[in-house]
């Protein structure tokens, strides 16, 4: 009797459609370990509620699909609907004289300032790099001289 109580209080019906609280999963997981007939009415109801759901189906207008088709690809030819001639952006990246891009003058000031920066670094890196080896090759020159003055032997 508890059982058919349990089926009939709808508990069923919210943990299939996911509405029901951790409480009441945690419930009906117990549930269907005590009373393996469960199993079966939660695919029933499964499957009731699937063929209400296409029973009652409405399918779309053919409107709807072109202006689905016309945002997820705005070169496939689909024919306007009305007066909507598109919402579309074109940039125009052909130069004047057909010869060569033009590129704003702030971002050639950047582009060049960038390159006598690297230039500057790179000289003081091959710079500093020579002093090093320099003072390198000075102390071994110490240390092999040290060595001869300590040991004369």
């Amino acid at each position: 009797m508890e059982l058919n109580h349990y089926i009939q209080s709808g508990i069923i019906e919210s943990y299939v459609l996911g509405i029901a609280t951790t409480s009441e999963m945690e419930e009906l997981q117990q549930m269907r370990r005590l009373y393996p007939s469960l199993n079966a009415e939660i695919m029933a109801v499964e499957r009731r509620i699937e063929k209400t759901a296409l029973a009652e189906a409405v399918s779309p207008s053919p409107y709807l699909k072109q202006r689905i088709f016309q945002h997820i690809n705005w070169r496939d030819e689909v024919p306007p609907i009305g007066n909507d001639k598109g919402r579309y952006t074109f940039i125009n990246i052909h130069s004047k004289d057909g010869q060569h891009i033009t590129v704003h003058k702030w971002w050639r000031l950047f582009f060049i300032i960038t390159f006598i920066l690297s230039k500057i670094c790179l000289f003081f890196a091959i710079y500093y790099f020579l002093k090093y080896q320099q003072s390198r090759e000075r102390k071994m020159e110490q240390q092999l001289h040290t060595q001869q003055t300590v040991s004369p032997e």
